[in-house]
């Protein structure tokens, strides 16, 4: 066995004093702490927990970690998954795109360099359902006035957050609806937050396919759960033009052919 030799903790700021009444001044400490366990078994675990802050507070939070069996390879001189998720919320936030609070980020590597584990903990969006679920649960009914709204306020959102980050260069590559949360402001009004994005990044090259990917993602459960004319002014909202404009009509159908030809034929177009 290989001792480990690198031990990468980073907390936010507002968050420090908080781990450091807990005693979390490190990577193994943390991962004890969260896992109430010094054996993890390999794999991706997700964990619903709390916080507590010297104040006696307790912030909702999420665990992630990820276990290798054996160290990696894989992630030789790379950030691990964790660390780009980190770094995805930054460029989130960069664009103004709401996502995630994070707290902290650790990594354990061996003497070599191979990632052991990685960690990373978010702090919960308070009410929130993934985009999917809030659909079918509070806008399915598009015979309501108040059902249509609700989704016209969603999909001008989505729209507007996607083309942020892509006139910024930024790829989110897992724009799936379950990535995505909802929850209300006080007035009832539907806010979006971004999740769960460990493979984002910049790109200067290939941008077109990268972007239609993003796109593609996110019509995959839009064609189970929308109307054609709904993912077409989603579009609409996305390039800021009209839907007879050219650039429109060849959008829709590169990202509907993507989805196609990517995912199961039965989803519907």
């Amino acid at each position: 066995t290989v001792d480990v030799a690198m031990d990468l903790l980073l907390i936010e700021p507002a968050w420090r004093e908080a781990f450091a009444s807990l005693g979390l001044d490190s990577c193994g400490a943390a991962v004890r702490h969260f896992t109430q366990s010094n054996v993890v078994k390999p794999g991706v675990l997700v964990k619903p927990t709390i916080l507590p802050s010297p104040s006696g507070d307790a912030t909702p939070v999420f665990y992630k970690q990820y276990e290798f069996a054996s160290p990696s390879w894989r992630f030789l001189g790379r950030a691990s998954k964790a660390r780009r998720e980190w770094d995805s919320y930054t460029a989130f936030a960069e664009c103004g795109v709401r996502c995630a609070e994070r707290i902290a980020v650790g990594e354990e590597r061996d003497g070599m360099g191979r990632l052991r584990r990685a960690f990373l903990i978010t702090r919960a969006v308070p009410g929130a359902k993934t985009l999917t679920e809030f659909v079918q649960q509070d806008c399915a009914d598009r015979s309501q006035p108040g059902s249509r709204s609700l989704r016209n306020q969603l999909f001008v959102q989505l729209a507007a957050m996607t083309r942020r980050i892509h006139e910024r260069g930024f790829y989110h590559n897992d724009l799936y609806w379950r990535n995505i949360l909802v929850n209300r402001t006080g007035n009832g009004a539907p806010e979006l937050w971004w999740i769960d994005c460990p493979r984002g990044h910049h790109s200067r090259i290939r941008r077109e396919p990268r972007r239609v990917k993003d796109l593609a993602c996110l019509d995959r459960m839009a064609s189970l759960h929308c109307t054609r004319k709904e993912r077409l002014d989603f579009v609409c909202a996305y390039l800021g033009k009209d839907r007879h404009d050219a650039e429109v009509v060849h959008l829709a159908a590169v990202v509907s052919i993507y989805r196609r030809r990517r995912w199961s034929s039965s989803e519907a177009d």
